[in-house]
């Protein structure tokens, strides 16, 4: 009976690790997002584009007193922000009471990929990259 229960846990097991890249989300702190995100591509439909001359650089600066600073097509953004580790996601408040939520697909040490909730960046993945200071 013991030997029946470890081999159904393993067998659980392996059975998410397909789905292991879905449980970094989760994880989500604030601590290892306060960080300048450098824009560095996007990927949709199988491909990966850089980004548009007037966003090469286009930037998310995430402070530890929850405001942030934005370059976004050539134009500087300011604002609070708050993050939802349960459901892995970030949100922009604009000076201009405009939000925007990211949902966030990966966070490492030094990458941030993220999904703008707008309808037209709905299946559009954003990769950012940690910049040195």
């Amino acid at each position: 009976m013991k030997t029946s229960s470890i081999i159904f846990r393993l067998l659980f097991f392996l059975g998410l690790v397909p789905f292991s890249h879905l449980m970094v989300a989760q994880n989500v702190s604030k601590t290892a997002l306060l960080k300048t995100w450098r824009l560095e591509k996007y990927y949709e439909e199988g491909e990966y584009y850089e980004p548009e001359a007037n966003e090469v650089n286009d930037f998310i600066e995430l402070k530890g007193d929850m405001t942030f600073n934005a370059m976004l097509e050539g134009e500087l953004y300011s604002g609070s922000w708050m993050v939802n580790t349960n459901g892995a996601y970030v949100e922009l408040k604009y000076t201009t009471d405009e939000i925007d939520k990211l949902r966030i697909k990966w966070l490492g040490k030094r990458t941030l990929v993220v999904i703008f909730d707008a309808d037209f960046y709905r299946y559009t993945e954003v990769h950012y990259y940690a910049s040195q200071k």
